[in-house]
């Protein structure tokens, strides 16, 4: 037989879905692993869904989405993210925000072109650089997590065709400051680069920080590509409905690889979140309320238990060392969850620089994170 396709066979299947479904498998299993959030969809959001299959709404969803709901991410996106857009030329509705990075990436690059990464950032960004031939030049964060902006301008070279950054951050937690911002935005500018961001996790930020997307700031938004999803905010992750707002030279790329690889997105699942939008955001201070309650028990306790770690400023991830234990992340994923029923993602699947630290995901309910504890002091009690 002839040779299958190269860059496919190079990508793992993804660690953190195989740890899921080790968990799933066994009745004893606190996760601490997967990305999604513990509460129930709002109902509006669900009775949207199902209204929509009640009217028969079950034929291909126009290539771009509803425009209904096109004009209220328009609103939405100028509202909350101060970014001026044309529902009608700036935005396509996608499946989830994993393709939304799919059509970045789709759109953008060549084969041999360069992406800047800081590392370590989100597992799916550098398997989607790897099936269209993109080189990820990953740049190691600073010890606090925060972006090494000395280490990104000295990457940069003629082949360096853009940036992306994961704002509030899965896996370390960052969030960037406007400091930071601010230098990668020069950045961008100076060196004709585009910026793809993610910022799925906007809405999860703590101690008064105020999240900012970058196509906001001036002469960033046609060289930006904002990634978003109502997945997180909404805990709507099976939903599979996120967006992106564009320049129309790049919606209009998309465009046409959307219609020629998924046709579409579900087209019911749209009014949901018609109906999510319509909500608004205060359902979710109480939800954040507890999320910053979770932040602060597992830090704590971390910190107790002995390790050494960066206290989260975003999203619900925190990323903890294991270098003190004399085990690497592999290792400790691997035994805790074999000694102590605990199911914690290895650090390594990160990057290049995260071999020694795991991640952990405090989006469970808080008993569930305590027994957590318990069972992470057990183990290291017993190294």
């Amino acid at each position: 037989m002839k040779d299958t396709s190269y860059r496919v066979s190079k990508a793992p299947k993804s660690a953190i879905r195989e740890l899921f479904d080790l968990a799933s498998e066994r009745s004893d299993v606190i996760s601490l692993g997967i990305g999604q959030p513990d509460f129930t969809t709002p109902e509006p959001v669900i009775q949207g869904n199902i209204d929509a299959l009640k009217k028969k709404v079950t034929m291909y969803a126009p290539t771009r989405g509803v425009p209904e709901l096109l004009e209220l991410i328009e609103e939405k996106v100028r509202r909350k993210n101060k970014i001026d857009s044309n529902w009608k030329e700036n935005a396509i509705i996608t499946n989830g925000a994993s393709q939304a990075v799919t059509l970045a990436f789709a759109s953008l690059f060549n084969p041999g072109d360069e992406l800047i990464i800081s590392s370590p950032n989100f597992v799916s960004y550098f398997y989607c650089a790897l099936f269209f031939g993109v080189k990820v030049i990953e740049v190691e964060r600073n010890k606090d997590f925060s972006l090494n902006i000395e280490g990104i301008r000295n990457a940069i070279n003629p082949k360096t065709k853009a940036m992306l950054i994961n704002t509030p951050n899965n896996p370390t937690g960052h969030a960037l400051t406007p400091k930071e911002l601010n230098e990668i935005v020069d950045i961008i500018i100076e060196n004709d680069l585009y910026l793809i961001t993610d910022e799925v996790y906007e809405n999860y930020v703590y101690d008064g920080f105020k999240h900012v997307s970058p196509a906001s700031l001036n002469g960033m938004f046609e060289r930006t590509v904002t990634v978003n999803a109502m997945s997180k905010l909404y805990s709507a992750t099976g939903f599979r409905i996120g967006y992106v707002v564009a320049s129309k030279e790049i919606i209009n790329l998309m465009e046409k690889f959307h219609q020629y690889t998924v046709a579409g997105t579900n087209h019911a699942a749209q009014y949901g979140f018609i109906e999510a939008l319509k909500m608004g955001t205060g359902f979710f201070e109480n939800i954040l309320k507890s999320f910053d309650d979770r932040r602060n028990l597992v830090y704590h306790r971390l910190k107790e238990i002995g390790f050494d770690l960066v206290k989260p400023q975003g999203s619900f991830y925190m990323m903890p060392s294991t270098e003190k234990f004399k085990l690497s992340g592999p290792q400790f994923s691997k035994r805790i969850m074999k000694e102590q029923a605990v199911a914690i993602v290895p650090g390594n699947i990160f990057g290049s620089f995260s071999d020694n630290m795991i991640r952990i995901s405090y989006a469970t309910e808080i008993e569930k994170l305590k027994e957590a504890m318990n069972r992470i002091e057990k183990f290291v009690l017993k190294l």
